[in-house]
């Protein structure tokens, strides 16, 4: 075979070879994407609530303690501030659009707010009936677009099915002072959870009246937030439960509960974010005093997500976003993105596709090179 005809074959495999690292790296996102949580901006802003755009899962908002509320429509890339009618100073507690997607509404230390559509100047609801106190959740029923629930400060619980121009107290049941942590609506049961300073409570008459359910709790444990599996595509029944204590687990829809294994004891729970990409519930991810946390088994076993947060340093908010809710955000004294968009490469996985691409690409000359001695060989001359 004459040389140059070999060395035009051995370009065009290794155009190939090159041509195939390159059809890697866009099948594997992890290649050139991070394998460490990158910074999003706004360092330093004691963030604590984080929201994802009613219809666009680009758009987010983060609030912090001094009742500044931030919006990026770019995936966390650039940010500007959206506080415009909000007093000051006032923590933001939570941030939810309602029913429709349209209304941003945020509850704070110094009552509840609401932004229209994409008016630049939030407002404050109607507050007949309402208490002027520290709200401290807010939770909106998807079947019932002008049913509105909020939790207090030592007032307990507020309804409005009015889309929050009348409130009524929704305490029966609860202990009197009680403060509300958070408020979640299992929709697959039908049933209304509240997050209280001393335990959980559940109403399955949409707020007329609740039941304790703190089986297998510590008495001094306050419950932060409670989540069912389902929300997430999970189990039916199976509940998380974030305190003061750590996880809890419930396999029986909050009947009984039981501490969760790993890492998580006695840490303080801050939020909780089930995966609904495709997991069916069983990947939960966890922020707390001591940084973010997943479990891939249904909070059995919990490991760090990945390096790059502060050390040791609290989150305080969780939430899944951008084109196909392919990141998740992480609210501490700043936004943190895992796994980012490429701006740090992970040498070790480059490193492992270059050593398989060369190793064939020297299969491939050895091969040839044998291939021509051989010829060589059966030349008639060398016969």
């Amino acid at each position: 075979m004459p040389k140059m005809f070999v060395d035009i074959i051995t370009v065009r495999i290794g155009v190939l070879l090159i041509l195939f690292s390159f059809l890697l790296v866009s099948c594997d996102s992890s290649i050139l994407g991070s394998t460490s949580w990158q910074t999003h901006g706004l360092q330093g802003q004691q963030l604590r609530v984080l929201e994802v755009g009613g219809k666009d899962a680009r758009t987010l908002y983060a609030g912090n303690t001094q009742g500044q509320i931030f919006v990026s429509s770019d995936a966390g890339q650039y940010w500007v501030e959206q506080s415009n009618g909000l007093p000051v100073p006032n923590s933001i507690h939570v941030l939810s659009f309602d029913t429709d997607g349209q209304n941003l509404y945020a509850a704070t230390a110094q009552g509840l707010f609401m932004k229209a559509g994409g008016a630049m100047v939030w407002k404050k609801v109607t507050t007949t009936g309402l208490p002027a106190i520290d709200i401290t959740s807010l939770i909106f029923l998807p079947d019932a677009p002008k049913a509105l629930y909020v939790g207090t400060s030592n007032q307990g619980i507020f309804v409005s099915n009015d889309g929050g121009t009348s409130w009524q107290s929704a305490n029966g049941g609860l202990p009197r002072d009680i403060d509300i942590n958070d408020l979640t609506f299992d929709p697959a049961q039908n049933q209304l959870w509240a997050a209280t300073s001393v335990g959980a409570y559940r109403s399955t008459n949409r707020g007329t009246s609740w039941q304790s359910f703190n089986n297998g709790l510590p008495s001094s444990i306050m419950v932060n937030m409670i989540v069912p599996a389902s929300v997430g595509g999970g189990v039916q029944g199976l509940f998380y439960m974030g305190t003061n204590h750590g996880i809890f687990l419930s396999h029986d829809s909050g009947t009984h509960w039981t501490t969760g294994a790993g890492t998580l004891a006695g840490v303080t729970v801050y939020a909780i974010l089930v995966d609904f990409r495709g997991t069916n519930g069983t990947t939960v991810y966890t922020a707390t005093n001591l940084g973010a946390f997943l479990s891939k088994d249904a909070g059995q076993n919990w490991q760090s997500v990945a390096s790059g947060l502060p050390k040791s340093a609290p989150v305080y908010a969780l939430t899944f976003g951008d084109v196909n809710n392919a990141q998740l955000y992480a609210a501490a004294d700043g936004l943190y993105a895992f796994p980012g968009t490429g701006g740090n490469v992970d040498p070790l996985r480059i490193v492992t596709y270059l050593v398989v691409i060369v190793f064939f690409f020297l299969l491939y000359r050895l091969a040839m090179r044998g291939r021509i001695m051989r010829k060589n060989l059966l030349k008639p001359e060398r016969i």
